[in-house]
């Protein structure tokens, strides 16, 4: 039988793999979301970050049917 904490100890696969890991505390889970924080590309930690802004904030093209240009005013 191999030894079942030798899986646990990648942490890094926790956010690409589909799998759900469930920890016992919050240090743990932290300690496996700063692992995997480490370990990323800067542009992937960027491309997350755009992904999460646009799913909180959609953007909706506006199709304008002239060619005049839109200004707004926030």
């Amino acid at each position: 039988m191999k030894n079942k904490k030798n899986k646990e100890d990648k942490p890094m696969n926790l956010y690409i793999s589909k799998d759900l890991k469930i920890f016992t505390n919050i240090n743990e889970a932290a300690e496996a979301e700063g692992l995997y924080t480490s370990n990323q590309k800067p542009l992937d930690r960027i491309k997350e970050t755009v992904e999460l802004i646009l799913r909180v904030f959609p953007m909706s093209e506006r199709t304008p049917n002239t060619n005049k240009i839109y200004i707004d005013r926030a």
